[in-house]
């Protein structure tokens, strides 16, 4: 989420960008949860971090019938081409 968004328009944004498109974007009535994870961080090893985490679950119309897979582009690519932040963590494909 960004500062000062609301969890519809991080889950419009989220789906937006996943997908590729606007879609109606509904979040079930009763599924918000939040959960706050307090650890090391992954960026900065021993800097002491604390990581809220958001899930709802959501109805999107015009999704496919069935199963699909979006695969995402490499986030972490440097001017040369080379992968910059061999550490981080993203997910790239999706089902």
């Amino acid at each position: 989420m960004k500062p000062h968004e609301t969890t519809e328009n991080a889950v419009a944004r989220a789906v937006k960008e996943k997908l590729g498109s606007s879609k109606v974007v509904r979040i079930v009535l009763g599924s918000y949860r939040k959960k706050l994870e307090e650890r090391n961080s992954v960026s900065y090893p021993g800097l002491p971090a604390r990581y809220v985490l958001h899930s709802v679950e959501a109805w999107v119309e015009g999704l496919l019938e069935e199963d699909f897979v979006t695969v995402e582009k490499e986030e972490y690519e440097s001017v040369d081409g080379t992968r910059g932040l061999e550490k981080a963590v993203s997910v790239r494909k999706h089902y």
